[in-house]
């Protein structure tokens, strides 16, 4: 019961309060239908109706308004403050998970889970609250039905009973095949992201085009088979409950005369009750659909924030600063690394490696495709913790404990890089110095800063290389690494990067580590590392490499 999870995490003070009000809706409604048969009896009898009665069905109507309306802004409140407060914790949650983690779950479930499952229950929240006050309807009726006759109470009572017994039970079985549904969504999802996130890809081969739609369209065709099932057997489930309930008030009207002495006065009286009962039921039976979506919707949502617990509880807290600040040597000892299937079977393993890495020093990864190049910069900056070895800085061991204070030592522009279009946790950063480093970038046609953000980050990917760049010198960090900064330059830009950029971090005593294709400046680095299917082949110092000074 994951919706009863949701509702009970936090202040148990708004849920009873919504819950009260809640409940004196369904008492307002209950009272009216008293108040209708006591007038339908006197009309029956052709005796007036009293002011009396007309002020306590006005008083009653009123009542009900105002409970009914109370009970729907405060349910919206509580419910919308209930998931805000477990979206903000899912994303805390994101945000200090390991990398590698995040890799492993996927862009398309985290989207999917913290967008779209907890949508369920805010977009379908006037039928829940609906289905609430039914269910207190329902209540009340039945009391009053045994106020009026406790026979008929025991009959509708026992036959309500074992209708919703029979639908929990076919719910239950519903229940089970709504999970399949996430499976086929999650895989639209993902089939979604190739075409937005390989469209170049795919238009320029028109059979992967075509392979790739073919498969999206046995995805669909999949989920809609799902759903499709899904539908029929809640028709099925829907008729059972109406058909259940007017079956109910046939047995009123017809069988239970002939059994109970007296019955005939008040049969229109528990008639009309149990017909009453009849709208509650179905409110209850058609929310109860929605109600395991968005069941089932937070049931993935506390899977998955179950899966973070597991990587988060492994990660320290965040620190204020770096113990490492000022360091002269870090030496990487036998690093060993593996990515796995879902098997758990090895598909490629960087490592072992050692090398040391000096204070105020470029360094140039190179290698082929697949080599391991940025594996081996996300181990060496700590994104990826390794399976083996060690990292030492000035000697001293990075444990897990102190590994988020060696990572603040780094900036980093990889290739998928995300630009941000706001300078995050650099509120007090001057306008006049981020405009003169746009300038130096040559963007100032391009964009401008103000009111803390960039006014334009739509770009070519190389200029957007050059904006993530201006971020990444504004944080000022101690360790630099470019995983093919220069690739989507152009020629004169190519050659300001590494005879500008580079030089002049180095001068400031910046450590860079740049993954580069680029043979003809291989020069400006002091030492070169040759990976090679996950292995430093080679380390070669660069003799023409510029100066410091």
């Amino acid at each position: 019961m994951h919706v009863i999870r949701l509702l009970t995490t936090g202040p148990r003070t708004s849920l009873k309060g919504t819950l009260a009000v809640t409940c004196l809706a369904g008492l307002g409604n209950a009272a009216l239908i008293g108040l209708i048969n006591e007038v339908g009896e006197k009309a029956a009898l052709a005796e007036p109706v009293s002011g009396t009665l007309l002020l306590l069905y006005v008083g009653a109507f009123a009542f009900f308004y105002i409970a009914s309306r109370a009970s729907l802004h405060e349910a919206n409140r509580m419910l919308q403050h209930r998931l805000g407060m477990l979206r903000l914790r899912i994303v805390d949650k994101i945000r200090h998970a390991p990398l590698r983690a995040l890799e492993q779950i996927g862009q398309g479930e985290l989207y999917a889970v913290v967008a779209q499952e907890t949508n369920h229950l805010s977009q379908n929240l006037p039928l829940f609250v609906s289905a609430v006050q039914s269910g207190f309807l329902l209540v009340f009726c039945l009391l009053y039905i045994a106020v009026l006759s406790p026979p008929s109470f025991l009959v509708v009572g026992a036959f309500t009973a074992l209708g919703l017994a029979i639908f929990w039970r076919r719910r239950v079985v519903l229940n089970r095949a709504l999970g399949g549904v996430y499976g086929h969504e999650t895989a639209m999802l993902d089939g979604m992201t190739s075409f937005t996130e390989g469209f170049q890809e795919i238009r320029l081969n028109a059979d992967k085009n075509d392979a790739l739609f073919h498969q999206f369209t046995r995805t669909v065709s999949e989920l809609e088979t799902a759903v499709t099932g899904i539908g029929s057997r809640w028709v099925a489930l829907m008729q059972f409950s109406n058909a259940f309930l007017y079956a109910l008030v046939g047995v009123v009207i017809f069988v239970l005369p002939m059994f109970f002495h007296g019955y005939n006065d008040v049969i229109y009286k528990v008639a009309a009750a149990a017909i009453f009962c009849v709208g509650p039921v179905t409110a209850i039976t058609s929310a109860s659909h929605l109600y395991a979506k968005a069941d089932t919707g937070l049931g993935h949502v506390y899977r998955m924030e179950e899966r973070l617990d597991e990587a988060v509880a492994r990660t320290p807290p965040t620190p204020d600063g770096s113990r490492f600040q000022g360091f002269r040597r870090i030496d990487f000892q036998d690093i060993t690394f593996s990515y796995r299937d879902a098997d758990g079977q090895v598909v490629f393993t960087s490592g072992p490696w050692s090398f040391a890495l000096n204070r105020g020093e470029i360094v140039f990864l190179v290698g082929g495709n697949g080599s391991g190049k940025s594996t081996a910069m996300k181990l060496m900056s700590g994104l990826y913790p390794p399976d083996g070895g060690g990292i030492l800085v000035d000697g001293a061991p990075v444990t897990p404990e102190i590994r988020q204070e060696y990572r603040e030592l780094f900036s980093g522009i990889f290739p998928d890089f995300h630009l941000f279009d706001r300078l995050y946790g650099l509120g007090d950063v001057d306008p006049a110095r981020v405009r003169a480093l746009i300038h130096r970038m040559e963007l100032d046609e391009k964009t401008d800063f103000k009111d803390g953000r960039f006014t334009a980050t739509g770009l070519s990917t190389g200029q957007r290389k050059r904006l993530a760049m201006i971020a990444a010198l504004l944080e000022d960090r101690e360790i630099y690494l470019f995983d093919e900064w220069a690739a989507d330059q152009d020629s004169r830009f190519r050659d300001v990067f590494y005879t500008e950029i580079l030089p002049d971090l180095k001068r400031r005593g910046k450590t860079v580590l740049a993954v580069t294709h680029d043979d003809r400046y291989w020069s400006c680095c002091d030492r070169r590392l040759t990976l090679d299917l996950g292995m430093i082949q080679a380390e070669a110092a660069e003799p023409g490499a510029p100066s410091a000074g």
